[in-house]
């Protein structure tokens, strides 16, 4: 793990649908970065489009209209605007997945690593993740 320049950031939406896939949805490319603490730019479309999807359908639409397009300016201005509620989107994503993991590790707690040997193994990824969400935290949030 401590190799990996970042791992998946764990967003699970109950539903993926083709917009999200166009969109970049894909373990391998929803990303947080574990040295910068930075975001796959897949990561904030994908907030975005669930943003949208609950409030303004019709920006989610040009949204869509923008990434297939390759408009950036339009995605650039899309993003900018909803900056507050995929913001917080992404916050409250890292303090509830910070928090399971912190409930994991003390579950952990006492337990005999001849009977569950892959217990360090786990720990030590875990810790991983909880560390690369920390740093993205720190990076937008401070």
């Amino acid at each position: 793990d401590e190799s990996s320049l970042a791992t998946f950031c764990k967003i699970f939406p109950p539903h993926v649908n083709a917009d999200m896939e166009a969109l970049g949805y894909a373990q391998n490319k929803m990303l947080f970065y574990k040295d910068t603490g930075d975001i796959s730019q897949e990561v904030w479309d994908i907030l975005l489009y669930q943003v949208l999807s609950s409030t303004k359908i019709g920006d989610r639409r040009a949204l869509m209209k923008a990434h297939l397009e390759e408009d950036y300016a339009t995605k650039h201005e899309l993003h900018q605007q909803y900056y507050p509620m995929t913001s917080a989107l992404l916050l409250n994503h890292i303090d509830t997945f910070i928090e399971q993991l912190d409930k994991l590790s003390q579950l952990a707690e006492g337990k005999d690593w001849s009977e569950h040997p892959r217990l360090p193994l786990i720990l030590k990824h875990n810790q991983f993740v909880r560390n690369t969400f920390m740093r993205v935290r720190e990076r937008f949030f401070g």
